[in-house]
């Protein structure tokens, strides 16, 4: 369970990420922050897929945002390892509260069930990284599409 909410907190500082960066040059963004990322519910989906929802929490200072259409690669020392989608985010402005996030995660076809395993046990985020793609819209209608590359999971937990 450990290993989950690891690699899913990662999921969370993505979307706190994709935030941050569709709203560029609006104050108080800086301060919008990830406060908590807990798994509530789970359930295999086949050998190969899983869903979730995440609660995550978000104080937001600033105006409302929507992170729509995320999706990412995840991969473990620069292989591809799972491919991951989150349903759309609505976050308020000027509050601080945990939103359900359903998510889907689905194996890499090379890594077998097995090597995901070993993964998960190992319960650390050394060596993932994450490719994202997202949208984020403000309000007011002005959006964005946003790609980020090789993000690092473990540097990001940390910073957190």
């Amino acid at each position: 369970m450990k290993a989950l909410r690891n690699i899913f907190m990662g999921l969370a500082m993505v979307l706190s990420l994709a935030a941050l960066g569709g709203c560029a040059g609006i104050s108080k963004v800086k301060d919008i922050r990830v406060t908590s990322c807990g798994v509530e519910s789970y359930s295999l989906k086949g050998l190969r897929s899983i869903d979730a929802v995440l609660a995550i929490g978000i104080d937001n200072p600033a105006m409302a945002f929507t992170v729509t259409d995320l999706n990412g690669i995840l991969k473990l020392n620069g292989e591809d390892v799972a491919f991951y989608s989150a349903d759309t985010v609505r976050v308020d402005k000027k509050s601080s509260k945990v939103y359900d996030v359903p998510c889907r995660a689905t194996l890499s076809e090379s890594v077998s069930l097995m090597q995901a395993l070993q993964i998960a046990r190992k319960g650390s985020l050394e060596g993932l990284t994450t490719d994202i793609e997202a949208k984020v819209k403000l309000k007011n209608g002005s959006g964005k599409t946003l790609k980020f590359k090789d993000l690092d999971l473990k540097e990001m937990a940390e910073r957190q």
